[in-house]
């Protein structure tokens, strides 16, 4: 008997055993991406996301614009941990995702309300455009790594969904979903965030939300 159909014999066994083969590991799950991470079907729509400046996946629909639009900041779901990663996250994991997720909406309101100034309104009661997000991952990291170790060891970060849909029709404007590490001494997960949230709204009200999603590379699926 050849090592082929050796092969084949073990792969079918495991496959009756209900076990994982190689090439089942190596099979993405339709509609995950991100390690598992990130699920398409939660922006409610077929999208093609790509990875524009400092956003890992970002869609934007043709001539959208938040400019002229109240945009109304939704508070967030309780955390859920997806992915590959969920099982190791621990307490401290899951207690800073819920510090960071009661002022998640109250965070991006004052960066779009800082950044475009009057040239939109922010609302967390009404508005033309609602934004949602939610936290799908979350890491404290390790301090002593960080310190004795370095180079982005010990790392903490935080991984987010964000839509911004219609708020009569719920069509889906936007998207994005990115990870935000902080691998330095002097910075933590949550500070890390927050500064990440304030520099890309300034880049979206600088450049434009759809000009930077064109600028942006088609992300592999």
């Amino acid at each position: 008997m050849n090592n082929r159909r050796i092969a084949a014999i073990a792969v079918g066994m495991l496959l009756s055993l209900g076990l994982p083969t190689a090439e089942a590991k190596e099979k993405p799950q339709p509609g995950v991406l991100d390690e598992g991470k990130l699920e398409k079907s939660w922006f409610g729509a077929e999208v093609e996301f790509r990875e524009a400046d400092e956003i890992d996946y970002f869609w934007v629909k043709p001539g959208f614009s938040p400019e002229g639009r109240t945009l109304r900041f939704v508070d967030w779901p309780e955390p859920s941990f997806l992915g590959e990663s969920a099982h190791k996250r621990d307490t401290k994991d899951m207690r800073l995702a819920q510090e960071m997720n009661s002022g998640m909406a109250e965070v991006f309101a004052t960066a779009f309300s800082n950044a475009f100034q009057q040239r939109l309104k922010v609302s967390q009661s009404a508005g033309d455009v609602r934004v949602e997000g939610r936290i799908v991952d979350c890491s404290t990291g390790a301090v002593a790594a960080k310190v004795l170790i370095g180079f982005g060891a010990g790392s903490g970060s935080t991984t987010i969904d964000l839509r911004f849909k219609d708020a009569k029709s719920g069509e889906l404007l936007a998207a994005l979903h990115h990870r935000v590490v902080s691998g330095t001494t002097w910075s933590t997960t949550d500070s890390k965030f927050v500064g990440w949230v304030d520099e890309m709204v300034e880049r979206f009200a600088k450049k434009g939300m759809e000009a930077l999603y064109k600028k942006g590379g088609r992300v592999k699926e």
